[in-house]
């Protein structure tokens, strides 16, 4: 029986694709995650299936990270196929976009259960792809632009890991198991390629161009399970691929551990320079993700503290997915029907969680985070309490954009929806009393009033000072600044398309010499239904890249 259970944490939600098209898919939706929150909350730690008829020998099984992953995942699931199942998300072209959820749904599903490397690269790489048909779905001229980018990175990550991926199998003998990952330390070159390949989905600073945008025009209920399951994913394959140990690269910890906190404060600069509510979630997410890596950089430079920052990275984990997916519904409900008092209260309260407010899931993640870091980590210490005030500032500008927002729309809102975001609301206040009981800590009081005390002030200077000739030229200064780096951001994004096309006119110029006969025969040989067809730029880049990095392998062997 548990099992089989673990089989259909993977199968159901494919299965259930043939009624993606059918009258009351929506509502059947909410079957699929099932098999995910049983296996947490029933099945044994230890329990293991093998298939040796699937794939190359597929392993699937529960621990202790697979169990409170696939619990805060499953409900997430849950919450966002009830928040659509009245027809909300899939109003228009809805059996496309339960197609994808599904898809994405068991990708991200799949790889928390999977005991092999090849099981959890092939539910990465499912739940990836599928979450373009979800960024794509409301099929503006944004969207398409979100989703090509991030596409292009989720390919980029891929094809690295899947180099990782080979190497690693290679250097083992051709075992997949990932119990077999602790018998020796890895070669730098497969560290790196894993940090840069699970980086791009925490989005890290320099990985995180695709996040803003995709936040921005992607569907409420799936960009809740975006920013708060499938992002985690990254950290996931961190601690299945780089476990923390006495063979763990600790080199590479003190790496994690400059990016983490270089990620805890860009996102936080960056979100406070945003206009749009969603978008400063997304920068929210890159400080948040910041944490974790920070975290992540700790357990493998400091491997005698390894099993309780584990511990301590997956129940900040946790927290910060069913918050950030709170949020996400919740601000689609304002989007939707208008602000009403009782909305910005909840906002509000998610606010202060995410924060750190004492007596909430924040302040109890971030008080084990920092008891779970040995002595010598005194600085991460104190940047913790720095990311909690910076995280305050974060949401008051959040609370403060959507109040400007509250002019909008007051439609009824759909009764589902309002059911799934206070049933996560009610799970978001039990959390830490059902883990800590009354043991609750008291932490962040200092950088959280300070935190407050400052939005204050600011916000009564807004509201009540004229602006001054100074603050429109900071702002300006500001703008034009954001411009000069988007600009370069793409130029640097398209000099390899530049210099693919030098190369594509270099040979064209070079046929051109060579008798017309000759080149005739070329032209139909490559054209034989069309004319004026030229060589796809980006698939050229991609076939650059691969033959790159096998080179590199090839070498490397």
């Amino acid at each position: 029986m548990n099992t089989a259970i673990l089989v259909l944490v993977w199968l159901l939600p494919l299965s259930l694709l043939p009624l993606a098209g059918q009258r009351y898919a929506g509502w059947s939706m909410l079957v699929a995650p099932l098999p995910a929150l049983l296996a947490a909350l029933m099945v044994p730690v230890g329990t293991s299936v093998s298939l040796p008829w699937l794939l190359l020998g597929a392993e699937f099984g529960l621990d202790e990270t697979g169990r409170v992953f696939l619990l805060f995942s499953g409900l997430l699931w849950l919450a966002a196929a009830l928040y659509g199942a009245g027809g909300w998300a899939g109003e228009q072209h809805g059996t496309r976009y339960r197609v994808f959820f599904l898809l994405a749904m068991a990708g991200n599903l799949g790889l928390i259960v999977a005991g092999d490397m090849l099981s959890f690269y092939l539910g990465f790489t499912l739940m990836g792809l599928a979450a373009c048909g979800l960024i794509l779905h409301p099929a503006t001229q944004l969207a398409r632009q979100a989703a090509r980018r991030y596409l292009a990175w989720t390919i980029a990550g891929e094809l690295l890991l899947f180099v990782a991926v080979v190497m690693l199998a290679m250097q083992h003998g051709g075992a997949l198991d990932f119990a077999i990952l602790q018998s020796g330390p890895h070669t730098g070159f497969v560290v790196l390629l894993l940090i840069i390949g699970f980086g791009i989905k925490l989005a890290l600073p320099g990985l995180h161009l695709w996040l803003p945008q995709a936040y921005a025009v992607t569907p409420a209920p799936a960009v809740a399970v975006l920013g708060g399951a499938m992002i985690k994913a990254g950290l996931l394959g961190w601690l299945r691929f780089l476990p923390p140990g006495d063979a763990a690269p600790g080199g590479w910890g003190q790496i994690l551990l400059v990016v983490g906190v270089t990620g805890i404060f860009f996102g936080t600069i960056g979100g406070l320079l945003q206009q749009q509510p969603r978008m400063l979630l997304g920068y929210s997410s890159i400080s948040k993700m910041g944490v974790l890596t920070t975290g992540m950089g700790a357990a493998l430079a400091w491997p005698t503290a390894a099993p309780a920052l584990i511990g301590a990275l997956v129940l900040y984990a946790a927290h910060h997915a069913l918050v950030k997916g709170a949020l996400f519904l919740g601000l689609g409900l304002a989007e939707r029907g208008g602000l009403r008092p009782w909305l910005l209260t909840g906002l509000g309260f998610l606010g202060l969680v995410l924060a750190g407010a004492p007596l909430t899931s924040g302040a109890l993640a971030k008080s084990v985070l920092k008891t779970s870091l040995p002595a010598e980590a005194h600085v991460l210490v104190l940047l913790l309490a720095v990311s909690a005030f910076a995280t305050t500032l974060l949401m008051a500008r959040f609370l403060y954009l959507v109040w400007q927002q509250r002019g909008g729309s007051t439609t009824q809102l759909p009764g589902e929806a309002i059911v799934a975001w206070l049933a996560i609301l009610a799970v978001i206040v039990a959390f830490p009393f059902a883990v800590a009981g009354s043991d609750l800590p008291l932490a962040n009081v200092a950088p959280l009033t300070l935190g407050i005390l400052l939005s204050g002030i600011a916000l009564l200077a807004a509201s009540h000072l004229p602006e001054s000739t100074a603050i429109r030229k900071y702002r300006r200064a500001v703008t034009r600044l954001a411009v000069r780096t988007a600009v370069a951001i793409r130029r640097t994004a398209r000099a390899p398309q530049h210099l693919f096309g030098s190369l594509h006119r270099a040979w064209q110029n070079c046929c051109g010499a060579l008798p017309q006969a000759l080149v005739n025969r070329l032209a139909q040989l490559q054209r034989p239904a069309r004319s004026e067809d030229q060589w796809p730029l980006t698939g050229g880049l991609w076939l650059a890249i691969g033959g790159l990095l096998l080179a590199t392998f090839m070498l490397a062997g």
